[in-house]
């Protein structure tokens, strides 16, 4: 659910159980990127236990890599942006083939 605002995650998730009565949606496991994750952050002295929404938006930026042929990243000055795609580069580096990162400037 990673296109989606914080409000409108209730309603959608009632829609579904609505919809689909008495099937309870797992939550996608990549335990492999996850556990490569967690040693790119320690490696890069951050905490990815105890910071563990911050480690969500991994999961959730990984999840739209997936998806998509390009993504941007937006919000506000220092919640961790460059630090969540570098350390997703990192693990996708270490468990697949090394990924790069390529920044655009919107404004050019």
């Amino acid at each position: 659910m990673s296109k989606m605002i914080q409000e409108d995650v209730p309603l959608f998730l009632s829609l579904i159980a609505d919809l689909f009565p008495g099937i309870q949606a797992d939550k996608a496991v990549f335990q492999t990127i996850e556990d490569a994750a967690e040693v790119v952050a320690k490696e890069r002295n951050l905490q990815w236990k105890e910071a563990g929404e911050w480690a969500g938006k991994v999961v959730q930026l990984l999840e739209t890599y997936y998806v998509r042929h390009g993504m941007g990243v937006v919000g506000p000055t220092g919640a961790g942006k460059t630090m969540a795609i570098e350390v997703l580069a990192g693990a996708l580096s270490a468990t697949d083939e090394k990924h790069s990162i390529l920044k655009m400037n919107p404004k050019a």
